[in-house]
């Protein structure tokens, strides 16, 4: 049955790359209305995450912000469907990295790099940077519970040179290229939310008690990197631009917790420049501080 749902949803994809960008848009707002108004796909979880994130908008702001949520979460998932089928110029066509000479300085420096992001805009471009770059990309994945989607989302990410490493592995992998003298740039999803027991940290995002994993600020230590963020943009339908920001070039001269919230203060405020284009049916604050701390004996 597994592979037979994959076969099925390959060759629908094969299809849907065939056909005139106007034609796919035009598919993703027939998905939109079936999504938004028939299906509801975590609908109270993206109106409590947006209403939480902005207490000042009202009921109006709120469903708007959602409603533009939602038709871009149709475009994005069409987009990263038929990428699997793209070439390079394909690709390249969809997404500008706008600086890509301040990666240029770092790299002939020999220093390995932590590029954050998150869940929004299309990440999934990001598979193309290897094109832009002469640092091998790694990327973070976890695997999927069918095999045969899991090989061909790997595939789609590896095409453009990049390597993919599981999150258990990433820090033996990067040791690896540190003690080879291979310089990488590896790919962080900072607004994954932690397991409930792995959690070490907390902060303010958006206004929220919101527990944060600290691999990239650790490993940017062990391994003295560079830090850096991808502030993706939609530019319009299937066009994104990437602005590479500088986080630090020597994290050990920071303080502790400095890149993790330095980071967080970037992507916060791009969301709040269009908040329609981050993943709001993302259940990010489902943890309590407040069960947190009662755990810990600190109320």
């Amino acid at each position: 049955m597994e592979f037979i749902s994959y076969i099925l949803t390959r060759s629908l994809i094969w299809l849907l790359h065939l056909l005139p960008e106007q034609m796919l848009y035009f598919f993703s707002d027939c998905l939109y209305v079936i999504n938004y108004y028939l299906v509801g796909y975590r609908k109270k979880v993206v109106f409590d995450n947006i209403s939480n994130a902005f207490p000042d908008y009202s009921q109006q702001e709120v469903r708007r912000t959602a409603k533009r949520f939602y038709h871009h979460l149709c475009d994005l998932i069409l987009e990263s469907a038929i990428s699997h089928f793209y070439s390079e110029s394909r690709a390249m066509k969809r997404i500008k990295y706008t600086n890509p000479e301040l990666l240029d300085d770092i790299y002939r420096k020999g220093k390995q790099v932590m590029a954050v992001t998150a869940h929004y805009g299309n990440w999934e471009y990001l598979s193309t940077m290897g094109l832009t770059t002469k640092y091998t990309i790694i990327g973070i994945y976890k695997p999927l519970k069918n095999k045969y989607f899991d090989r061909m989302v790997q595939k789609n990410r590896q095409r453009f040179g990049a390597v993919t490493v599981s999150m258990n592995g990433v820090a033996r992998k990067l040791i690896t290229f540190q003690r080879e003298n291979r310089p990488a740039l590896t790919l962080f999803l900072s607004d994954q939310r932690p397991v409930w027991e792995h959690i070490q940290y907390w902060t303010k995002f958006m206004g929220l008690d919101t527990p944060l994993y600290l691999g990239t600020e650790k490993l940017a230590r062990k391994l003295d990197a560079a830090v850096v963020f991808l502030k993706i943009r939609k530019v319009r339908r299937g066009r994104y631009e990437v602005d590479i920001e500088l986080i630090c070039e020597d994290p050990n001269n920071l303080e502790p917790f400095e890149i993790t919230e330095a980071h967080v203060k970037i992507l916060e405020n791009l969301i709040r420049e269009a908040p329609e284009y981050w993943l709001w049916s993302h259940r990010r604050w489902k943890h309590s501080y407040e069960r947190f701390l009662e755990e810990r004996g600190a109320i």
